[in-house]
């Protein structure tokens, strides 16, 4: 099967930007960069993907007295760690020289749903759903398969991988071939003063980023994806915290482990929003939905301007210094944390719990799409003030004291 005979509309635009071939030679540097290119883009999917879901529950635990891990919290530490993996592979990509290759915030890069699982075989297809147990175990389970075993008959198609374990096996066996290859010195060109190498928190999770500059290090940033991810050994519940420096008796669990406890019910969900499935931002008429229309517009421009400022962050050089200043690289990755957490996730929470005004039997909730906002060359932080300020007429809640408005105001404007 060719990329030609999939549904031509859930075919990611990553596919053809960034052609990967399974058996092409493991000394072709183009490659290796369209596989981390893919790569970015594959975990780039899972955070709408997983923030949705998590977004939907409305009880985040089930009591005050025992309330366990709880599903939020899983999902929580899962997107976070996500994050980090889609940091690590860039990371990997400045490090061979291809720091231009890919910009978070471009329409072709920002997901689209439902659409199929990059390069994976069979078919995955991906949606924006309530969180379920069917959800989390037909669609996110399979997302983070642990590796299969390899001894089967199987044919895969050209392009194509059975799970991401898999794929990034191949991405580390491409690094070292190349980094013996003769005269090739794919390390040249590196710029490790643009890569992402701090200001990471994870309350529920682990693992931190690598800053890569040789084999080594681009190999310990795909360890902690991989293990992260699937785990170690499917037989193994656990993986350490900082696989890197594992210490005995400092365990998470790995994704596919996360996810798996709420689909066997372990991490009751409690109540969930009715939450459409793979929402458009065109279903939310201005006329008759303007509530929705506004903070769905709101929502997908922070959104935008998150993916825009981790761009920014990896355009500006953490040597940088300006006497009697504050180091602009450190002050933008802090503010961009803050962008995450206090606006982004809370827009998504105002948006969530408010009920369409012309649903029909049991309520439907309005719901962030996820979806590419184009933001102006110039202003874009005045941009998201006045869509912010227009929405508070519907939502006041967006304003007054250490609200999204109040955050929205001490955003750097890049």
């Amino acid at each position: 099967m060719t990329t030609a005979a999939l549904t031509t509309e859930l075919v990611p635009p990553a596919m053809a930007l960034w052609p990967v071939d399974p058996q092409s030679d493991k000394k072709d540097l183009e490659q290796l960069i369209n596989h981390l290119c893919q790569a970015a883009y594959l975990e780039m999917s899972t955070v709408p993907m997983y923030l949705y879901a998590a977004f939907s529950i409305e009880t985040r635990g089930c009591s005050q007295w025992d309330p366990g891990m709880g599903a939020f919290r899983l999902i929580r530490s899962i997107v976070v760690e996500e994050m980090l993996h889609l940091s690590l592979v860039r990371n990997i990509l400045v490090a061979l020289g291809a720091r231009k290759k890919i910009k978070f915030y471009d329409k072709d890069f920002i997901p689209t749903y439902p659409s199929l699982m990059l390069h994976r075989w069979p078919e995955l297809t991906l949606h924006l759903g309530p969180c379920s147990e069917t959800l989390v175990k037909e669609v996110f389970m399979e997302f983070e398969l642990p590796r299969q075993d390899e001894t089967t008959n199987e044919t895969i198609p050209e392009g194509w991988y059975r799970t991401i374990g898999e794929f990034y096996k191949s991405v580390g066996e491409r690094l070292a071939v190349l980094s013996k290859e003769p005269g090739k010195k794919i390390w040249r060109d590196n710029k490790p003063e643009f890569q992402y190498v701090s200001a990471y928190w994870n309350k529920d999770g682990g693992g931190g980023p690598v800053l890569v500059h040789d084999l080594k290090t681009a190999l310990d940033a795909l360890k902690i994806i991989v293990e992260q991810g699937e785990g170690v050994d499917p037989k193994r519940p656990s993986v350490p915290i900082d696989p890197l420096k594992p210490i005995p008796g400092l365990d998470e669990l790995p994704h596919y482990t996360k996810f798996k406890r709420i689909a066997d019910g372990v991490e009751p969900l409690g109540n969930v929003y009715n939450l459409p499935t793979d929402p458009k931002a065109v279903g939310y008429d201005k006329k008759t939905e303007p509530a929705a229309h506004a903070i769905n517009t709101l929502f997908n421009a922070a959104y935008c301007y998150t993916m825009h400022m981790l761009d920014v962050i990896y355009d500006t050089s953490w040597k940088t210094l300006e006497p009697n200043k504050e180091n602009k690289r450190y002050h933008l990755e802090r503010t961009f944390i803050s962008l995450m957490q206090g606006v982004l996730v809370r827009v998504a929470e105002i948006m969530v719990a408010r009920p369409l005004v012309h649903a029909s039997g049991i309520p439907e909730h309005m719901a962030p799409t996820f979806e590419f906002h184009q933001l102006p060359e110039r202003g874009k932080k005045a941009h998201l003030i006045k869509l912010c300020e227009e929405t508070m007429h519907h939502f006041p809640e967006l304003g007054g004291d250490n609200s999204v408005l109040w955050l929205l105001n001490r955003m750097p404007d890049v």
